[in-house]
């Protein structure tokens, strides 16, 4: 899951790892700033 929209600690599962998508969303953002692509970053998820 992402951390898009908080989960509250008494409906976390130990199963489910939550993640942040700050990081990606910044590269997102400094890439278009940029021209330059941005479909690289996805590269990883689909590998």
């Amino acid at each position: 899951m992402t951390d898009t929209i908080p989960i509250p600690e008494d409906k976390l599962i130990p199963r489910i790892k939550v993640l942040s998508v700050g990081p990606l969303l910044g590269q997102a953002i400094e890439r278009i700033h940029y021209e330059k692509s941005i479909s690289t970053l996805f590269d990883k998820v689909y590998q």
